[in-house]
Parts: C-alpha cells; structure tokens; sequence
C-alpha cells in the first residue's frame, strides 16, 4: 500500500503510497512509511526496517493522531491494538485490515467468502481454493498445480464455472 526510499545517488528520501486508499488506510500507510523515514534519518542502515527502533518511531508518530485526531471509535481500538506490536504491514493484522476494509468504497470479493473448489483469479492467474490453514487458504494454480498460500482477505475475481 505504500514504499518507503531512502537517499541515493543525490536522490531524496521517497514516500510513495497507493492513492486509491480508503482515508484512514491512507493515513495509517502514511504513518507507517514516515516511521521509515525517521528511523532511518536516526540510525541509517544499521536497524532492522521492520524491527524495535521502526516500531518505536511508528508508536511516536500514530500517538498524536491517536490523541488528538477525531479518528473513528472503531479505527482508534484496531490501530491502538496494531501499535503494540506493529509488524511489516497493515494487512498483516486482521483486526485492523478488516476495520480499515470497512471504510473502502468499492468493497470486492474476498477469497474467505467463496467455497472450497471455486475458481477464482488473483494478479492474473487462476487459481481452485483449497482448504484453510489459518488465516489462508491452500490454493492451487489452475495451469501449474503449483500450491500457494493466499490470504482469506484477499479481494478476488470469482470465475463463474459453467
């Protein structure tokens, strides 16, 4: 949902972050790409992109909006639990994945929502949902047979099988 950059060859620190974000996903990728950019201006290469230092400077940004932003009840609790242990993306915690899902316009398919044996395509390729492990499904690639693990709150296209 965003990247961070940091300098090199003479080019400035870079945020990108996707821009068809619901408000509160886009704020809190935002954030999240921020911290990347203060930990790195403290500690450079020398820290973990997603370690103790990143989280600290995370928690440090995200408090003030936390305190003082009118965020919805709902965002606040998921962002306030995501921040205690903060990991590589948004996505990566349900809880909050699934509250930020709640305030996207266009809301999809996702692949916890079609049955065991649907056809269903993702990034360009079809796939058979398969059984759930834990918070993904086992899916096979329809023209490989190569197995993957995708996530449940994967938006996909189902492919209607005649």
């Amino acid at each position: 949902m965003g990247d961070y950059r940091h300098p090199y060859n003479g080019k400035p620190h870079r945020i990108s972050v996707n821009g068809d974000l619901n408000p509160y996903s886009f704020l809190i990728t935002t954030l999240h790409e921020m911290a990347h950019l203060t930990t790195f201006q403290k500690y450079g290469n020398r820290v973990k992109p997603h370690g103790v230092h990143w989280k600290t400077e995370f928690k440090s940004i995200a408090d003030p909006i936390l305190t003082k932003v009118a965020l919805p009840t709902d965002v606040a609790m998921a962002l306030n639990n995501y921040l205690r242990n903060a990991k590589a993306s948004s996505c990566s915690d349900d809880k909050l994945y699934r509250v930020l899902k709640r305030y996207d316009k266009n809301k999809g398919i996702t692949l916890e929502e079609l049955e065991i044996g649907d056809l269903f395509k993702l990034n360009g390729k079809i796939f058979v949902k398969g059984k759930k492990l834990r918070t993904r499904f086992e899916c096979v690639e329809d023209i490989t047979n190569k197995k993957y693990r995708v996530l449940g709150l994967a938006e996909v296209d189902k492919i209607e099988s005649n």
